[in-house]
């Protein structure tokens, strides 16, 4: 490895360093977690659509499931009174007509499932946000806590010795998901 490479990879992990260092962890807890209250609230409007949708196709059913019955009941008429080619007429707008209600009724079923679908996400969603809101102000509250304290004493050897919190592996493992996302994006 050249000089010249191990300089400019240096100055990269320096520039990242100072990076690191300028980062304001609370304010990017907060970003995280208005993104994730945007999240919600887009799901929230494709559910609207969602059952905007179901609402209408079960009024469209229900019209053409009422005009089945006006064209079953004409065709029963027609039988009645031997009247061969107008009950072929009707037959001819009642096949298809059946079918298309028994095709809605497959898409309006197929709409609900979704729709439950994506109302559970929904509310992991808002189960996921709930969480990690009480867990950033629990960070929180221990950043404050740990201000108002004294400096402790190093450990043995002069190295601190703590484990991290559950807050802070949960930030550590957000952080490196969205890394790894943007990293997938690109």
């Amino acid at each position: 490895m050249g000089i010249m490479s191990r300089v400019v990879r240096l100055c990269k992990a320096d520039l990242h360093g100072v990076m690191d260092q300028m980062e304001d962890k609370d304010l990017l807890l907060r970003q995280h977690l208005r993104e994730m209250q945007a999240a919600m609230a887009d799901r929230q409007a494709r559910i609207g659509g969602l059952e905007d949708a179901l609402r209408a196709g079960q009024r469209d059913r229900s019209l053409a499931e009422k005009q089945l019955l006006v064209l079953e009941e004409d065709l029963d008429r027609a039988v009645a009174r031997e009247r061969d080619d107008i009950a072929r007429m009707l037959i001819r707008k009642v096949f298809p007509l059946r079918k298309s209600v028994a095709h809605m009724a497959q898409r309006l079923e197929k709409a609900a499932q979704g729709l439950d679908d994506e109302r559970s996400r929904l509310e992991a969603q808002r189960l996921a946000y709930d969480e990690i809101r009480h867990r950033v102000a629990a960070a929180r509250e221990r950043a404050r806590n740990a201000a108002l304290m004294p400096d402790e004493e190093p450990a043995e050897g002069g190295v601190h010795q703590w484990s991290p919190s559950d807050e802070e592996i949960e930030w550590e493992l957000l952080q490196r998901k969205e890394a790894a996302g943007s990293g997938r994006a690109t």
